[in-house]
């Protein structure tokens, strides 16, 4: 059963909902920085290279639903399945486009 949604413009909620979800998950990918190259940098610095995959997808992980669930909450579709989708969507695009970016960073 659709939700009733006033005729109002509540997308605009979305310009405020949506920055400190990102702001943390820019936090989140800086702290996915450091567990992929470590204090040392990721060339080694001369200690060698240390890895820690685990902290990295461990800070990653929380990204999809950061991003996802203001999405899902604001009600700017009348469909509940609708912005299920789209912040499912927005979540995992976030974050995939955050492991390049980590990548890229560390080389």
């Amino acid at each position: 059963m659709p939700e009733t949604v006033p005729k109002e413009r509540t997308w605009l909620h979305l310009l405020w909902a949506l920055p400190i979800p990102v702001l943390v998950s820019s936090v989140l990918l800086i702290a996915a920085l450091w567990e992929f190259c470590g204090i040392n940098g990721c060339t080694g610095g001369g200690f060698g290279i240390s890895r820690d995959i685990g902290g990295t997808i461990g800070n990653l992980a929380p990204i999809p639903f950061l991003i996802g669930l203001p999405i899902f909450l604001v009600p700017w579709a009348p469909k509940r399945g609708v912005r299920a989708v789209v912040a499912l969507l927005a979540g995992v695009a976030f974050a995939g486009l955050g492991f390049p970016v980590l990548v890229s960073m560390a080389s």
